[in-house]
Protein backbone atom coordinates (compact mmCIF):
# COMPACT_ATOMS: atom_id res chain seq x y z
CA UNK A 1 0.00 0.00 0.00
CA UNK A 2 1.21 3.40 -0.59
CA UNK A 3 1.92 5.68 1.88
CA UNK A 4 0.70 9.49 1.05
CA UNK A 5 3.53 12.04 0.88
CA UNK A 6 2.88 13.92 4.05
CA UNK A 7 3.00 10.97 6.15
CA UNK A 8 6.07 10.27 4.97
CA UNK A 9 7.54 13.95 5.49
CA UNK A 10 6.22 14.17 8.40
CA UNK A 11 7.58 10.97 10.03
CA UNK A 12 11.21 12.61 8.35
CA UNK A 13 10.37 16.12 10.15
CA UNK A 14 9.96 14.66 13.62
CA UNK A 15 12.70 12.26 13.48
CA UNK A 16 14.89 15.17 12.48
CA UNK A 17 13.91 17.67 15.26
CA UNK A 18 14.16 14.97 17.98
CA UNK A 19 10.87 13.63 18.31
CA UNK A 20 11.08 9.75 18.98
CA UNK A 21 9.05 7.78 16.34
CA UNK A 22 7.18 4.75 17.56
CA UNK A 23 7.80 1.55 17.27
CA UNK A 24 4.98 1.45 14.59
CA UNK A 25 5.70 4.97 13.18
CA UNK A 26 10.11 3.91 12.83
CA UNK A 27 8.32 0.58 10.82
CA UNK A 28 6.52 2.36 8.28
CA UNK A 29 9.89 5.08 7.62
CA UNK A 30 11.55 1.41 7.33
CA UNK A 31 8.91 -0.06 4.77
CA UNK A 32 9.01 2.97 3.02
CA UNK A 33 12.72 2.46 2.46
CA UNK A 34 12.57 -0.62 1.67
CA UNK A 35 9.92 -0.25 -0.94
CA UNK A 36 11.87 0.75 -4.13
CA UNK A 37 15.91 2.59 -4.71
CA UNK A 38 14.28 5.74 -5.71
CA UNK A 39 12.81 6.43 -1.94
CA UNK A 40 16.13 5.34 -0.79
CA UNK A 41 17.57 7.87 -3.41
CA UNK A 42 15.46 10.94 -2.00
CA UNK A 43 16.22 10.61 1.36
CA UNK A 44 19.97 10.38 0.95
CA UNK A 45 19.66 13.53 -1.03
CA UNK A 46 17.28 15.28 1.58
CA UNK A 47 19.75 13.99 4.62
CA UNK A 48 22.79 14.84 2.66
CA UNK A 49 21.29 18.43 2.30
CA UNK A 50 20.54 18.92 5.62
CA UNK A 51 23.78 17.32 7.14
CA UNK A 52 26.15 19.49 5.84
CA UNK A 53 25.60 22.37 7.62
CA UNK A 54 26.40 20.93 11.42
CA UNK A 55 28.17 17.11 10.66
CA UNK A 56 31.24 19.26 12.26
CA UNK A 57 29.57 20.19 15.75
CA UNK A 58 28.97 16.83 16.67
CA UNK A 59 30.30 14.98 19.11
CA UNK A 60 30.86 11.45 17.43
CA UNK A 61 32.01 10.90 14.67
CA UNK A 62 29.27 11.42 11.94
CA UNK A 63 31.03 11.76 8.89
CA UNK A 64 32.31 8.31 9.28
CA UNK A 65 28.94 6.85 10.19
CA UNK A 66 27.57 9.05 6.76
CA UNK A 67 30.22 6.90 4.46
CA UNK A 68 28.87 4.20 5.94
CA UNK A 69 25.56 4.44 5.40
CA UNK A 70 26.71 5.85 1.22
CA UNK A 71 29.21 2.81 0.84
CA UNK A 72 26.10 0.44 1.49
CA UNK A 73 23.89 2.10 -0.49
CA UNK A 74 24.43 1.37 -4.73
CA UNK A 75 25.05 4.72 -6.64
CA UNK A 76 21.91 5.06 -8.97
CA UNK A 77 20.29 7.50 -10.96
CA UNK A 78 18.78 10.19 -9.38
CA UNK A 79 14.77 10.24 -10.26
CA UNK A 80 13.14 13.67 -9.04
CA UNK A 81 12.36 13.79 -5.63
CA UNK A 82 9.11 14.21 -4.45
CA UNK A 83 9.79 15.56 -0.90
CA UNK A 84 8.27 18.78 -0.85
CA UNK A 85 10.99 22.19 -1.16
CA UNK A 86 9.31 23.09 2.32
CA UNK A 87 10.84 20.12 4.35
CA UNK A 88 14.00 20.11 2.30
CA UNK A 89 14.56 23.95 3.59
CA UNK A 90 14.37 22.46 7.21
CA UNK A 91 17.91 21.61 7.01
CA UNK A 92 19.92 25.07 8.28
CA UNK A 93 18.22 24.59 11.92
CA UNK A 94 18.48 20.92 12.44
CA UNK A 95 20.37 18.86 14.42
CA UNK A 96 23.37 16.76 12.79
CA UNK A 97 22.92 14.04 15.23
CA UNK A 98 19.44 13.29 14.41
CA UNK A 99 20.19 13.81 10.78
CA UNK A 100 22.90 10.83 11.63
CA UNK A 101 20.52 8.92 13.64
CA UNK A 102 17.94 8.85 10.76
CA UNK A 103 20.62 7.69 8.47
CA UNK A 104 21.58 4.53 10.75
CA UNK A 105 17.97 3.38 12.37
CA UNK A 106 16.43 4.02 8.08
CA UNK A 107 19.13 2.48 6.43
CA UNK A 108 20.80 -0.06 8.80
CA UNK A 109 17.39 -1.82 9.63
CA UNK A 110 17.35 -2.60 6.19
CA UNK A 111 20.01 -5.07 6.69
CA UNK A 112 19.27 -7.65 9.50
CA UNK A 113 22.82 -9.11 10.04
CA UNK A 114 24.13 -5.50 11.21
CA UNK A 115 23.29 -3.63 14.44
CA UNK A 116 22.61 0.09 14.35
CA UNK A 117 25.18 1.93 16.16
CA UNK A 118 25.17 1.93 19.82
CA UNK A 119 26.20 5.90 20.33
CA UNK A 120 23.47 7.07 18.15
CA UNK A 121 20.87 5.20 19.70
CA UNK A 122 22.09 6.66 22.80
CA UNK A 123 20.95 10.09 21.50
CA UNK A 124 17.47 8.93 21.34
CA UNK A 125 17.52 7.17 24.49
CA UNK A 126 15.63 8.70 27.63
CA UNK A 127 17.75 10.46 30.29
CA UNK A 128 17.86 7.25 33.04
CA UNK A 129 15.95 8.24 36.47
CA UNK A 130 17.64 6.58 39.19
CA UNK A 131 15.39 7.64 42.22
CA UNK A 132 12.91 4.81 41.06
CA UNK A 133 13.24 1.90 43.62
CA UNK A 134 13.28 -0.96 41.49
CA UNK A 135 15.92 -1.88 38.77
CA UNK A 136 14.62 -1.07 35.43
CA UNK A 137 15.32 -3.76 31.91
CA UNK A 138 13.84 -1.84 29.20
CA UNK A 139 13.52 -4.15 26.38
CA UNK A 140 11.71 -1.68 24.08
CA UNK A 141 9.74 2.15 23.55
CA UNK A 142 6.41 -0.44 25.01
CA UNK A 143 8.07 -3.09 27.21
CA UNK A 144 9.78 -2.58 30.82
CA UNK A 145 10.80 -5.12 33.22
CA UNK A 146 10.89 -3.85 36.99
CA UNK A 147 12.81 -6.10 39.29
CA UNK A 148 12.60 -5.51 42.85
CA UNK A 149 15.18 -7.74 45.01
CA UNK A 150 18.19 -5.84 45.78
CA UNK A 151 20.21 -8.05 44.12
CA UNK A 152 19.37 -9.49 40.95
CA UNK A 153 20.52 -11.73 37.59
CA UNK A 154 20.11 -11.10 34.29
CA UNK A 155 20.76 -13.89 31.52
CA UNK A 156 20.74 -13.24 27.77
CA UNK A 157 21.45 -16.79 25.77
CA UNK A 158 20.68 -17.89 22.26
CA UNK A 159 16.85 -17.97 22.76
CA UNK A 160 15.59 -16.02 26.10
CA UNK A 161 16.43 -13.44 28.69
CA UNK A 162 16.40 -15.24 31.77
CA UNK A 163 15.72 -13.37 34.96
CA UNK A 164 17.13 -14.41 38.64
CA UNK A 165 17.96 -17.58 37.71
CA UNK A 166 14.69 -18.48 34.94
CA UNK A 167 12.26 -17.30 37.87
CA UNK A 168 11.14 -14.89 34.64
CA UNK A 169 11.78 -16.00 31.22
CA UNK A 170 11.57 -13.34 28.19
CA UNK A 171 11.52 -14.58 24.73
CA UNK A 172 14.97 -12.54 22.84
CA UNK A 173 11.85 -11.32 20.13
CA UNK A 174 10.04 -9.17 22.62
CA UNK A 175 13.28 -7.01 22.90
CA UNK A 176 14.71 -4.17 20.72
CA UNK A 177 18.27 -4.02 18.81
CA UNK A 178 19.20 -2.48 22.17
CA UNK A 179 18.40 -3.16 25.87
CA UNK A 180 19.28 -0.87 28.76
CA UNK A 181 19.66 -1.35 32.37
CA UNK A 182 19.05 1.02 34.55
CA UNK A 183 20.22 -0.29 38.41
CA UNK A 184 18.72 2.70 40.93
CA UNK A 185 20.81 3.56 44.15
CA UNK A 186 20.63 0.76 46.62
CA UNK A 187 20.47 -1.88 44.10
CA UNK A 188 23.08 -4.45 42.72
CA UNK A 189 22.67 -6.29 39.08
CA UNK A 190 24.78 -9.06 37.79
CA UNK A 191 24.22 -9.54 33.55
CA UNK A 192 25.75 -11.78 31.68
CA UNK A 193 25.45 -10.47 27.99
CA UNK A 194 25.25 -12.94 24.74
CA UNK A 195 29.09 -13.79 23.95
CA UNK A 196 29.23 -14.60 27.66
CA UNK A 197 30.58 -11.80 29.29
CA UNK A 198 30.00 -10.82 32.74
CA UNK A 199 28.92 -7.70 34.27
CA UNK A 200 28.47 -6.64 37.25
CA UNK A 201 26.18 -3.20 37.86
CA UNK A 202 26.63 -0.94 41.16
CA UNK A 203 24.12 1.34 42.55
CA UNK A 204 23.20 4.43 40.54
CA UNK A 205 24.57 2.84 37.13
CA UNK A 206 23.01 2.45 33.89
CA UNK A 207 23.80 -0.15 31.19
CA UNK A 208 23.21 0.20 27.37
CA UNK A 209 23.98 -3.35 25.12
CA UNK A 210 22.79 -4.55 22.22
CA UNK A 211 20.42 -8.24 22.54
CA UNK A 212 22.94 -9.81 19.96
CA UNK A 213 26.33 -8.26 19.04
CA UNK A 214 28.01 -7.99 15.34
CA UNK A 215 29.91 -10.20 14.13
CA UNK A 216 32.77 -7.89 13.59
CA UNK A 217 32.67 -6.02 17.54
CA UNK A 218 31.09 -5.64 20.57
CA UNK A 219 30.19 -2.27 22.29
CA UNK A 220 28.39 -1.51 25.37
CA UNK A 221 27.76 1.94 26.81
CA UNK A 222 28.30 2.81 30.68
CA UNK A 223 27.45 5.38 33.23
CA UNK A 224 28.28 4.57 36.84
CA UNK A 225 30.57 1.67 38.16
CA UNK A 226 30.90 -1.78 36.82
CA UNK A 227 32.77 -4.97 36.91
CA UNK A 228 33.65 -6.80 33.85
CA UNK A 229 34.70 -10.09 32.81
CA UNK A 230 35.02 -10.10 28.88
CA UNK A 231 34.62 -13.04 27.24
CA UNK A 232 38.03 -13.89 24.76
CA UNK A 233 37.06 -12.89 21.54
CA UNK A 234 40.31 -12.03 18.88
CA UNK A 235 37.68 -11.34 15.78
CA UNK A 236 35.81 -8.88 18.01
CA UNK A 237 37.37 -6.22 19.90
CA UNK A 238 34.89 -5.41 23.02
CA UNK A 239 34.49 -1.63 23.52
CA UNK A 240 33.04 0.19 26.34
CA UNK A 241 31.95 3.93 26.22
CA UNK A 242 31.27 6.15 28.56
CA UNK A 243 30.62 9.38 26.57
CA UNK A 244 33.96 10.59 27.95
CA UNK A 245 36.05 7.88 27.25
CA UNK A 246 36.64 4.37 25.38
CA UNK A 247 38.22 1.37 26.87
CA UNK A 248 38.91 -1.25 24.26
CA UNK A 249 39.95 -5.19 24.93
CA UNK A 250 40.10 -8.70 23.91
CA UNK A 251 38.74 -10.82 27.15
CA UNK A 252 39.93 -9.22 30.15
CA UNK A 253 38.76 -8.37 33.70
CA UNK A 254 38.62 -4.52 34.50
CA UNK A 255 36.67 -1.97 36.64
CA UNK A 256 35.64 0.91 35.64
CA UNK A 257 33.81 4.31 37.10
CA UNK A 258 32.44 6.36 34.99
CA UNK A 259 29.34 8.84 37.33
CA UNK A 260 28.54 11.70 35.44
CA UNK A 261 29.11 13.62 38.57
CA UNK A 262 32.21 12.19 39.54
CA UNK A 263 34.75 14.97 37.64
CA UNK A 264 37.04 11.89 36.95
CA UNK A 265 36.68 8.25 35.35
CA UNK A 266 38.90 5.72 35.91
CA UNK A 267 39.82 2.37 34.84
CA UNK A 268 41.18 -0.39 37.38
CA UNK A 269 42.65 -3.67 35.38
CA UNK A 270 42.83 -6.65 36.95
CA UNK A 271 44.06 -9.01 34.08
CA UNK A 272 44.91 -9.28 30.74
CA UNK A 273 45.17 -5.57 28.51
CA UNK A 274 43.59 -2.82 27.78
CA UNK A 275 43.72 0.18 26.25
CA UNK A 276 41.94 3.64 27.41
CA UNK A 277 41.60 6.90 25.88
CA UNK A 278 39.12 9.77 25.71
CA UNK A 279 36.08 9.44 23.58
CA UNK A 280 36.98 9.79 20.08
CA UNK A 281 40.23 10.16 20.38
CA UNK A 282 42.30 6.37 19.93
CA UNK A 283 45.02 8.67 19.07
CA UNK A 284 45.83 9.82 22.45
CA UNK A 285 45.10 5.95 23.72
CA UNK A 286 47.25 4.62 26.52
CA UNK A 287 47.72 0.88 27.15
CA UNK A 288 47.69 -0.27 31.22
CA UNK A 289 48.55 -3.73 32.59
CA UNK A 290 47.14 -5.99 35.42
CA UNK A 291 47.77 -3.66 38.87
CA UNK A 292 47.07 -0.45 36.87
CA UNK A 293 45.01 2.41 37.11
CA UNK A 294 43.95 4.77 34.45
CA UNK A 295 42.67 8.35 35.29
CA UNK A 296 40.66 10.28 32.71
CA UNK A 297 40.11 14.22 34.16
CA UNK A 298 38.43 16.77 32.90
CA UNK A 299 40.87 18.37 30.79
CA UNK A 300 40.81 14.72 28.94
CA UNK A 301 44.60 13.98 30.34
CA UNK A 302 45.37 10.34 31.08
CA UNK A 303 47.28 9.09 34.24
CA UNK A 304 48.31 5.74 35.09
CA UNK A 305 48.97 4.38 38.68
CA UNK A 306 50.14 1.44 40.39
CA UNK A 307 46.78 -0.01 42.69
CA UNK A 308 45.44 -3.02 44.47
CA UNK A 309 43.31 -3.25 42.16
CA UNK A 310 41.11 -6.33 44.04
CA UNK A 311 40.19 -3.61 46.44
CA UNK A 312 37.82 -1.76 43.75
CA UNK A 313 35.94 -4.85 43.59
CA UNK A 314 35.09 -5.83 46.53
CA UNK A 315 31.76 -4.74 46.62
CA UNK A 316 30.61 -7.83 44.24
CA UNK A 317 32.03 -9.51 47.82
CA UNK A 318 30.33 -7.82 50.00
CA UNK A 319 32.65 -5.17 51.97
CA UNK A 320 34.00 -1.95 51.64
CA UNK A 321 38.09 -1.71 52.29
CA UNK A 322 40.04 1.70 52.51
CA UNK A 323 43.15 2.57 53.26
CA UNK A 324 44.14 6.10 54.78
CA UNK A 325 40.84 7.44 53.11
CA UNK A 326 39.32 10.47 53.63
CA UNK A 327 36.20 9.83 55.89
CA UNK A 328 34.36 12.12 53.30
CA UNK A 329 35.05 9.59 50.36
CA UNK A 330 33.84 6.45 52.52
CA UNK A 331 30.74 7.91 53.43
CA UNK A 332 29.90 8.81 49.70
CA UNK A 333 30.55 5.21 48.58
CA UNK A 334 28.39 4.31 51.30
CA UNK A 335 25.61 6.63 50.39
CA UNK A 336 25.54 5.65 46.77
CA UNK A 337 25.40 1.77 47.75
CA UNK A 338 22.42 2.22 50.34
CA UNK A 339 20.59 5.11 48.91
CA UNK A 340 20.57 7.14 51.53
CA UNK A 341 21.71 10.35 52.91
CA UNK A 342 24.58 11.10 55.17
CA UNK A 343 25.28 14.74 56.43
CA UNK A 344 28.81 15.22 57.90
CA UNK A 345 30.65 18.00 59.07
CA UNK A 346 33.66 19.00 57.49
CA UNK A 347 35.80 18.03 60.85
CA UNK A 348 34.59 14.29 60.32
CA UNK A 349 35.12 14.41 57.02
CA UNK A 350 38.44 15.05 57.36
CA UNK A 351 39.76 12.21 59.14
CA UNK A 352 41.37 9.05 57.56
CA UNK A 353 40.71 5.75 58.36
CA UNK A 354 42.03 1.93 57.67
CA UNK A 355 40.08 -1.06 57.69
CA UNK A 356 37.49 -3.24 55.60
CA UNK A 357 33.23 -2.96 56.11
CA UNK A 358 31.25 -5.53 55.70
CA UNK A 359 28.47 -4.54 53.81
CA UNK A 360 25.64 -5.59 55.36
CA UNK A 361 21.70 -5.58 54.69
CA UNK A 362 21.15 -2.61 56.81
CA UNK A 363 23.52 0.97 56.55
CA UNK A 364 22.83 1.68 59.88
CA UNK A 365 24.73 -1.52 61.28
CA UNK A 366 27.70 -0.26 59.08
CA UNK A 367 27.91 2.85 60.53
CA UNK A 368 27.25 1.80 63.63
CA UNK A 369 30.38 0.00 63.42
CA UNK A 370 32.58 2.55 61.70
CA UNK A 371 31.56 5.16 64.60
CA UNK A 372 32.79 2.42 67.44
CA UNK A 373 36.44 2.35 65.45
CA UNK A 374 36.86 6.12 65.11
CA UNK A 375 36.07 9.79 66.62
CA UNK A 376 32.51 10.30 65.30
CA UNK A 377 28.98 10.21 66.38
CA UNK A 378 26.25 9.14 64.44
CA UNK A 379 22.65 10.32 64.80
CA UNK A 380 19.74 8.66 63.13
CA UNK A 381 17.97 11.89 61.62
CA UNK A 382 14.71 10.17 60.36
CA UNK A 383 13.87 8.60 56.89
CA UNK A 384 16.80 6.26 56.81
CA UNK A 385 19.19 9.32 56.55
CA UNK A 386 22.12 10.22 58.98
CA UNK A 387 23.96 12.66 60.53
CA UNK A 388 27.94 12.21 61.06
CA UNK A 389 29.85 15.02 64.30
CA UNK A 390 33.44 15.02 65.04
CA UNK A 391 34.12 13.71 68.83
CA UNK A 392 37.64 14.15 69.59
CA UNK A 393 36.90 12.92 72.92
CA UNK A 394 36.75 9.04 72.38
CA UNK A 395 37.37 6.61 69.63
CA UNK A 396 34.30 4.64 71.05
CA UNK A 397 31.62 7.29 71.50
CA UNK A 398 29.21 4.81 71.47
Amino acid sequence: MKRPEHIIEDLITRQLDGTPLTDTERRELQEWLEASEANRNAFLRAYKAWGNARLAETRFNTSQALENVMARIAEASRPRSFLRPQLRRLGIGIAAAACVMLAVVGYYRLQPSTVPDIEMFIRQADTPVFTQKEVQLVLSEQKTLLLETQKSTIRYDSTAIRINNAEKTIPKKEAATFNQLVVPYGKQTTLTLADGTRVWINAGSRLVYPVVFEKQKREIYVEGEIYMEVAHDAERPFSVHTGKMDVCVLGTKFYMSSYGRDRTQEVVLLSGSVSVAPAGRSDRGIRIVPGQQAILDTSESLEVREVEAESYISWIHGYLPFDNDPLSNILERLSRYYNCRIECTPEAEALTLSGKLELKDDPAEVLKILSATAPINLQITGSGNFRIDYNPTTNNPN
